[in-house]
């Protein structure tokens, strides 16, 4: 058996301690106890690392195809997942099932064509997948730009709270519109501007290409820079070229922007040329406040051909009822699904996301297993979500925050598990996207208590807080949190952790080569889960209810929710 020596019991005690065996002092950690919290008895708890790898090994097989929605692997997936809930005790959440139907359109790009740009003296034509990559969100089965015209609109950001409209003085309606990613602060290092270098929801393309289409345009293309995005080319370019999913658009979509993508930044400086513009000098201009929009001498055309289906998708829900509160919800989440067959690399077409998301749904069945099989069960219910569609744009749980089998001013917390750690125990923790509510406090107290540090994200620009579940029931104002392993190698070392961290984003995340290998490792993973447990017993037994930080961008959202229970 392959459990790690660090995993051990826990003590519920007061406080909000989690404290090490043999009775370490309370003084570890001087962060006062939340008002309310009540003490707990102790539970044995042992995370084994030989059933965490037995459900990646299945979930992550060739068998279930890369577990896209809507696809044979889906149905082998939801299967496995419900025989799991079942037999780790946790009852049907949702009016006697453990499924919730999630109604979804898919959409195929059948026929992309070229993207043209007629510039003063030339003509460009460039390539999909390799310079370009478009699609649709309409329910249109031929959308087309023709000869539209093109503005560069800097971040596209319209931010009142910072002062700051892409927009002002510039009608963008019928036309298309070239983005930057990621924020101002990104690009000029300015702590001032936004969150200086760390991507706020403004930096994220979700927004920008709703935030296009509120403005009219007809066409929205990002900019893709490597650094900025959080990713490379290859990774966009895999990840959209499969059909993608999306949950169906209000009067089919007539109100989002005809065309959105990406293109290369290379593509970009060659458009910005054909318009007699210098690229990087407009785009150190839309880095300082007070830019304004620069309609460029352009005329962009491009076409398509779709096809679309509806589908039923399925969030797994389950959940250990409360003995003594039992609408009371602490709820933990992880993405089931991937991204399914798609573009072959090196001969494999098959994307199985072990890390992206297996790892984390393996841990998360882990803590169902305590939570079901402990002899003293929690004051509050725990409910264990799995959500469908994350890797098509946090589709699942975004469905949920809408129509919530809990609602959201009787849900405590969300603990989101994603993409554990697979290199080992780790000196550090990091909260994603730090700074935004009292769970942190928890984590905290955790770490000091079981002889760990926090520290800053290694990686802030890639704005990971608005890329996973969790930010979807923050929208609806409950406090959620993704909480992970940092950098800090207990074996190598820091600079060696953050190297493993990138090479993973570079050559494996959203490819065929995220595959469940001898080289993961998952020690660190169960020291994740084991934290997870720790932390969601204390408010399952307790009487806390965190909160957001001030000034904290959910905050009013979670006072409107509460304030009618």
């Amino acid at each position: 058996m392959l459990a790690t020596n660090r995993l051990r019991h826990w003590l519920l005690a007061t406080a909000l301690a989690v404290l090490p065996p043999a009775g370490a002092a309370l003084a570890q950690s001087a962060a006062p106890a939340p008002a309310g919290q009540e003490p707990a008895s102790q539970v044995k708890v042992e995370v084994s690392i030989d059933r965490m790898a037995e459900h990646i090994r299945t979930l992550a097989s060739d068998e279930f195809e890369g577990r896209k929605p809507g696809t044979p692997g889906e149905e082998k997936t939801v299967a496995y997942l419900v025989e799991q809930f079942k037999a780790l005790g946790l009852q049907p959440a949702v009016n006697g099932s453990y499924i919730q139907d999630v109604p979804l359109v898919e959409i195929t790009v059948k026929d992309p064509g070229r993207l043209t740009v007629q510039g003063r003296d030339a003509s460009k034509s460039y390539e999909y997948f390799t310079q370009t990559m478009i699609w649709t969100r309409r329910l249109d089965q031929a959308p087309a730009l023709d000869n539209s015209e093109v503005v560069f609109v800097g971040h596209g950001v319209v931010a009142p709270e910072h002062g700051w409209n892409d927009y002002a003085g510039v009608d963008v309606r019928g036309k298309t519109v070239l983005v930057l990613v990621n924020d101002p602060g990104f690009n000029t290092g300015d702590p001032k501007l936004f969150s200086g270098p760390a991507m706020t929801w403004y930096g994220r393309w979700p927004y920008k290409y709703a935030e296009a289409a509120r403005q009219g345009a007809a066409g929205v293309l990002i900019v893709h820079e490597a650094r900025a995005a959080g990713y490379p080319w290859a990774i966009t370019a895999n990840s959209n070229k499969v059909p993608r999913l999306h949950i169906e658009p209000e009067n089919a979509g007539k109100g989002l922007a005809a065309i959105e993508g990406w293109v290369q930044q290379d593509v970009a400086r060659e458009m910005f040329a054909m318009a007699g513009q210098d690229f990087e000098d407009l785009k150190l201009k839309a880095s300082q406040p007070g830019f304004k929009a620069v309609p460029l001498d352009l005329k962009l055309s491009v076409a398509m051909k779709t096809e679309f289906r509806r589908l039923k998708s399925r969030n797994v829900v389950g959940v250990v009822p409360g003995a003594s509160r039992a609408e009371e919800v602490v709820l933990y989440s992880a993405h089931w699904d991937h991204l399914g067959r798609g573009n072959p690399v090196n001969g494999d077409d098959i994307y199985n996301g072990a890390v992206d998301n297996a790892v984390a749904v393996a841990g998360m069945l882990e803590v169902a297993r305590a939570y079901g099989s402990a002899a003293k069960k929690p004051e509050r219910s725990v409910a264990f979500i799995a959500f469908t569609a994350e890797e098509q744009g946090l589709i699942g749980s975004e469905y949920y925050g809408r129509n919530p089998v809990y609602p959201a001013a009787n849900t405590v917390a969300n603990l989101n598990l994603e993409m554990l750690g697979t290199f080992g125990p780790m000196r550090d923790i990091t909260v994603i996207g730090a700074g935004k509510s009292e769970l942190e406090d928890y984590v905290a107290r955790w770490a000091a208590a079981n002889g760990k540090v926090v520290k800053p994200e290694a990686f802030p620009e890639r704005g990971l807080y608005y890329r996973s579940d969790h930010f979807s029931l923050a929208r609806v104002g409950i406090p959620a949190m993704w909480a992970t392993l940092g950098t800090d190698s207990l074996k190598h070392g820091p600079e060696w952790g953050k190297a493993q961290q990138d090479a993973y984003t570079r050559l494996r995340y959203h490819t065929p080569a995220d595959e469940f290998t001898g080289e993961i490792d998952l020690t660190g993973a169960a020291e994740e889960v084991q934290m997870q447990l720790d932390i969601g017993r204390l408010l399952a037994d307790g009487t806390d209810w965190p909160d957001w930080y001030e000034g904290a961008e959910f905050r009013a959202l979670r006072e409107t929710s509460r304030a009618g229970r």
